[in-house]
C-alpha cells in the first residue's frame, strides 16, 4: 500500500477504533429496554473473547483442539469453590482458575503434543470428556462438594462488586468487553512476537520448524497456556453471569465447537476473525432458535449455523475475514485517488526469469558468526524398518571445510541417512560424531543448534509466510529482536538472489526460487555443516550453473556441506569426494571421476555407460 493510502488507513482505524470504544458504552444504553438483546450483545462478546483464546493455539498454530471447554470449566469451577467454601472474591479465583487451568494444560501438553492433524484433535475431545464425566459422577473431591451433576448455585446477593454479581446486566457487558479488548491485545502481540512467527510456522510444516533449531513443543505449550489461562478467566464470567454450573453444560463439547466454528468462520490465524465469528453467528443463532425452536422442526437454528459454515468453508476458505480486509484495502485507496494521490513512480514489475543471477560479492560471514567447519563422522550406522534396509552398516566422514557428495539410486538409502544425521530418525546400530560429539538420537532442533542445517528433498517453504517470514523464523532464535532477525533475512535472501522476493508469499513462489529460499533458510541458522537433499532437482538447465555457483560461494563461507543429487555431471564438478550407497549400503568412496567411472556404479546407478563432462 502507498504512504499516502497508510495514511488514510491509521485515520480510518482510528475511527473505527474510536467508534470500538464507545460501542459499550452506547449499547447498554440503548438496549436498556430490551434485556434480552443484552443478553445478546453479552454473549457475542463472551465467545469472541473465548474463540480468540482458542485461536491463539488453533489458528495461529494449527493444533485444533475441540475440547478447549474443558479449560472453561476448570476457570468456572475454581472460582466458584474458592467463592462458596473459603469466601475468596470470583475476581481472585478468576485468576486462580487460569492458573490451574495453565497447569492442566502443561500436563496434559506433553502426551498430547506428540500427536498432530485428527489424532491430537481426538486427544483434546478425549480429555474434555474425561473430565466432564468424572465431574458428573463425583460429589465430592477432597472433602469439597462438587454436587456432581447435579451442579452447584451461586446464592444471588444482588449488585456487589466484591461478589462479581451485578442487577444490571449493563455491568456485566462492561466486564467481559475489557476482558474481549484485553484478550485481542494479547492475541495481537503474540502474532506479531517471535513466537506468532514460530507458530504460524507450525501451522505449515512443524518438521521443518524443527530442523531450524526451534523446539515446537515449547512453542506449542507456551500457546497453549496463554489460550487456557484466558479461556478459564471466560468459565468465571460465565459462572458470575448464570449463577449456575454443571459439568453437562460448562465442559460440553458443544461449547468447544462454537469456539472453533466461529474462529474457522470469522478467520483462522485472524486476530480479529473470532470476533467476526462471533458477531455473525451468536444474533443468528439467536434469531432462528427464536423463529424455528418452536416449530415442528427441532434444531432447525442448527441447520442454518450449518449451512452458512458450508458456504463460508467452499466459497471463503480464509473466512470472513478476508474479505473484508480487502475491501477496507480497496476503500482506502479508493479514497486516496479521490484525494489525488499519486506514487512518485511506479513499482517495477517482478520479472520470475529462471535463470539465477546471484549479486556480486556477496558474503554472510558464516563462519566468523558460527564458527569453524567440524567434521562429520558416521561409523556402521544401521536402521531397518519392519523387513525394509534403510541403511546398513555405513561408515563415512565430512572432513572440516569439505564437500562430499552422496549419489546411488532411488530407495539406497540417502535421504534416510540425513534424516538419521539430523535426528528425525534413531539409529538402531552405529553411532554419529559431529565436532567429536555424538549426536545420535538427539532432537533434531537441538542438532540443528549444534551447527548442522538441511534442505528437504521435496521443497517445504512455510506457504503462509512471506519469503523475508520464512527467513525470519530460522533466525530468531539467534536474535535479539525482530528487526535484526529481518536484517539477517534480508541478507540471506540477498546472498541466494532472492532479493527482489522478499515480501512475496512463499507459495507464490516457483520450484527454483522455493529451493533458494529453502537454502537462504538454512543459512539463516549460521551452520557449520550443510546438508543439501536434492537442490537442483526440478530446475532447468539454464538455472543449474547458478545453483552450482551459489553452493562454491556457501563453501566459501567455510561451511562443510554434504549433497545428495542425481545429476552425475553437476555432483562431479561441485564436490571434493563421492559416496556411492545401494540398498542401504555403502559401495563406493572416492574422487568423484573415479567413483561415476567406476562400472559397478554405472551398471547400478544407469544400467550403462556414463560420460562426465
Amino acid at each position: 500500500m502507498r504512504a499516502a493510502d497508510r495514511r488514510i488507513g491509521w485515520m480510518l482505524g482510528a475511527v473505527l477504533a474510536l467508534f470500538g470504544l464507545l460501542l459499550p458504552a452506547l449499547l447498554p444504553v440503548l438496549l436498556e429496554a430490551h434485556a434480552y438483546w443484552m443478553q445478546v450483545y453479552i454473549w457475542v462478546l463472551f465467545f469472541a473473547t473465548a474463540a480468540t483464546a482458542w485461536n491463539i493455539i488453533g489458528g495461529f498454530a494449527g493444533q485444533y483442539s475441540f475440547g478447549h471447554a474443558a479449560f472453561l470449566g476448570i476457570g468456572a469451577y475454581s472460582s466458584t469453590l474458592l467463592y462458596l467454601n473459603l469466601g475468596i472474591s470470583p475476581w481472585i479465583g478468576m485468576v486462580a482458575g487460569g492458573i490451574v487451568a495453565a497447569a492442566a494444560g502443561a500436563v496434559i501438553s506433553y502426551p498430547c503434543f506428540r500427536l498432530r492433524g485428527a489424532f491430537f484433535a481426538l486427544a483434546t475431545i478425549a480429555f474434555a470428556e474425561m473430565l466432564r464425566v468424572s465431574g458428573e459422577l463425583v460429589d465430592q473431591v477432597g472433602g469439597v462438594l462438587v454436587n456432581g451433576a447435579r451442579g452447584l448455585v451461586i446464592p444471588p446477593v444482588g449488585t456487589s462488586l466484591w461478589a462479581f454479581q451485578f442487577i444490571d446486566r449493563a455491568y456485566y457487558a462492561y466486564v467481559i468487553y475489557a476482558m474481549l479488548i484485553a484478550t485481542l491485545a494479547i492475541a495481537y502481540a503474540v502474532k506479531h512476537s517471535r513466537l506468532g512467527y514460530y507458530l504460524a510456522a507450525i501451522g505449515d510444516d512443524e518438521e521443518a520448524v524443527q530442523s531450524l533449531g526451534i523446539s515446537t513443543a515449547r512453542v506449542k505449550l507456551a500457546a497453549l497456556l496463554i489460550s487456557a489461562f484466558i479461556t478459564a478467566m471466560a468459565g468465571t464470567f460465565y459462572a458470575q453471569l448464570v449463577l449456575f454450573i454443571t459439568p453437562t453444560r460448562t465442559i460440553s463439547l458443544d461449547l468447544s465447537v462454537q469456539m472453533v466454528i466461529m474462529s474457522v468462520l470469522g478467520g483462522l490465524s485472524s486476530v480479529f476473525g473470532p470476533l467476526i465469528g462471533a458477531v455473525v453467528l451468536v444474533p443468528l443463532a439467536e434469531l432462528t432458535r427464536a423463529m424455528l425452536g418452536g416449530s415442528a422442526v427441532q434444531g432447525a437454528h442448527l441447520v442454518v449455523y450449518g449451512i452458512i459454515l458450508i458456504l463460508v468453508v467452499r466459497f471463503l476458505p480464509g473466512g470472513i475475514e478476508a474479505p473484508v480486509r480487502r475491501a477496507f484495502v480497496a476503500g482506502v485507496t479508493r479514497i486516496g485517488t479521490l484525494l489525488g494521490r499519486r506514487d512518485d513512480q511506479a513499482s517495477p514489475a517482478i520479472v520470475n526469469a529462471p535463470v539465477i543471477r546471484l549479486p556480486e560479492g556477496a558474503k554472510l560471514g558464516l563462519g566468523a558468526a558460527s564458527g569453524a567447519a567440524a567434521a562429520l563422522e558416521l561409523k556402521g550406522v544401521s536402521i531397518s524398518f519392519g523387513g525394509a534396509i534403510g541403511t546398513s552398516d555405513v561408515t563415512l566422514r565430512v572432513a572440516p571445510g569439505e564437500v562430499l557428495g552422496l549419489i546411488g539410486p532411488n530407495g539406497s538409502g540417502k535421504t534416510t541417512l540425513f534424516n538419521l544425521i539430523t535426528g528425525h530418525l534413531r539409529p538402531q546400530k552405529g553411532s554419529i560424531l559431529f565436532a567429536g560429539h555424538s549426536i545420535a538420537g538427539l532432537a533434531p532442533e537441538r542438532i540443528n543448534r549444534l551447527g548442522i542445517a538441511r534442505t528437504f528433498q521435496i521443497v517445504r517453504p512455510f506457504t503462509s509466510l512471506t519469503a523475508a517470514e520464512n527467513v525470519m523464523v530460522a533466525a530468531l532464535p539467534r536474535s535479539a529482536s525482530i528487526a535484526q532477525a529481518r536484517r539477517e533475512a534480508e541478507k540471506c535472501l540477498a546472498f541466494v538472489g532472492l532479493s527482489h522476493r522478499l515480501d512475496t508469499l512463499a507459495d507464490g513462489l516457483s520450484t527454483g526460487e522455493r529451493k533458494r529460499l529453502e537454502l537462504a533458510r538454512a543459512l539463516a541458522t549460521r551452520p557449520r555443516l550443510l546438508l543439501l537433499d536434492e537442490v537442483m532437482g526440478g530446475l532447468d538447465q539454464q538455472s543449474l550453473p547458478g545453483m552450482a555457483a551459489l553452493i562454491g560461494r556457501i563453501r566459501e563461507e567455510g561451511i562443510s556441506l554434504l549433497v545428495i543429487e542425481h545429476n552425475l555431471t553437476m555432483i562431479t564438478a561441485i564436490t571434493d569426494r563421492l559416496v556411492m550407497l545401494n540398498l542401504g549400503r555403502k559401495i563406493k568412496d572416492g574422487a568423484p571421476r573415479a567413483v561415476v567411472a567406476d562400472p559397478e556404479v554405472i551398471e547400478i546407478y544407469v544400467g550403462g555407460t556414463v560420460a562426465v563432462g
